[in-house]
């Protein structure tokens, strides 16, 4: 069943809606269409950033969640209006973790996707017609392709590491099925690109749990591919892109900090990091860490150059590139954060980095 707002919500989100969201609205809009012209960037996308950027600055996630659908509210409402089939796995690690395909169980090649949001926003439809594109392409070029996605737990009543354990129990699921790591590429965007780094730091050094650790790629072998598209790589906000004057990205410096102290806070994140252990944010530790880094064999990172990560996203392809033994590509283009998502929301044709993510998963199950 859909999830309805209570009355109370229903208010308490009108009064931020006039109060918070729209003054708000009013001075972000403007800044973002300067920036536009100045670089030549769609004006009406570029418009709905500062809005969407304002709603997100403004709302209590406690109201963004209750006004939103859930994960499994809308994977479900997805899978009525397509005429897909409903597959849903409960993951024996923790019998609660779910993961919603698209497609079946049992496929020749598997994609595992961590949908962006924040950790604080649920699954968008965008997310998965982005996935049905990517499956459909892939089926045309002739590569027999399953879906699935990560249902994990929302920040701020879950922290850090919950999501990591919860990935880490994905990935497992899918070796338990009978999938080779050399069958699987794993991926998403922003938040769930984030989620993805922190799965590859796994697999480099995996992290102790509460149900044992156990080195996967020892185990069974490498992972075949990774994409991270616009992710969250580093809390250090002193960079040139978070510096701008006028900015065009849907993101702020001031919700990725809030919104990164909710998924940080009261855990044992800033003890790891410390300790130089790379699992919770890629370039906050010694490069060092990821020292012949062998755990997949192939990585795609995309970015924008006008988005608030573009700076620390090069300098993870920089870094990747150095100290990965596998292939490493790092795509940018001229637009501002998560351009794939937002071909699928906005319902335009598929941009050269969507395109390019695509190719990249045909080509890690062809090459």
């Amino acid at each position: 069943m859909m999830h309805k707002p209570t009355a109370y919500t229903k208010f308490s989100f009108l009064f931020t809606l006039l109060f918070r969201i729209l003054p708000s609205a009013a001075l972000r809009i403007p800044g973002a269409i300067i920036r536009a012209l100045l670089q030549k960037l769609p004006l009406g996308p570029s418009a709905w950033n500062g809005f969407v950027g304002a709603l997100m600055d403004s709302t209590p996630p406690h109201e963004l969640q209750a006004i939103l659908p859930s994960t499994i509210d809308t994977y479900n409402r997805w899978v009525a209006s397509n005429g897909a089939t409903r597959a849903v796995d409960f993951l024996a690690a923790d019998n609660s973790t779910r993961l919603l395909w698209i497609g079946p169980r049992k496929a020749k090649n598997v994609v595992l996707f961590f949908h962006g949001g924040g950790y604080v926003m649920p699954l968008s439809t965008g997310h998965l017609d982005w996935m049905a594109h990517v499956k459909k392409e892939a089926l045309d070029a002739g590569v027999q392709l399953s879906v699935c996605i990560l249902e994990y737990d929302l920040i701020p009543a879950n922290p850090y590491p919950r999501q990591m354990s919860q990935s880490i129990f994905a990935l497992e699921h899918l070796v338990d099925l009978g999938y080779e790591p050399s069958e699987i590429v794993f991926g998403g965007d922003s938040a769930g690109g984030h989620l993805s780094l922190s799965l590859m730091a796994h697999l480099h050094h995996p992290r102790p749990t509460n149900h044992g650790t156990k080195n996967i790629v020892d185990l069974h072998g490498t992972v075949r591919g990774c994409f991270l598209v616009s992710p969250l790589t580093s809390f250090d906000f002193k960079t040139a892109a978070y510096q701008r004057r006028f900015n065009a990205d849907i993101l702020s410096r001031w919700v990725v900090h809030k919104w990164g102290d909710y998924l940080v806070g009261n855990s044992p994140w800033l003890e790891e990091i410390s300790e130089g252990n790379g699992w919770g944010m890629a370039l906050d530790v010694p490069e060092s860490w990821w020292l012949n880094f062998r755990a997949v064999d192939r990585i795609l990172l995309t970015g924008g150059y006008e988005e608030v990560f573009s700076d620390h996203i090069q300098q993870l392809g920089n870094m990747l590139e150095r100290q990965s033994q596998g292939v490493v590509t790092l795509h940018m283009g001229n637009e501002t954060h998560d351009r794939p998502l937002m071909d699928f929301m906005s319902g335009r044709q598929p941009s050269e980095t969507t395109k390019t993510i695509t190719s990249f998963v045909i080509s890690c199950f062809k090459g």
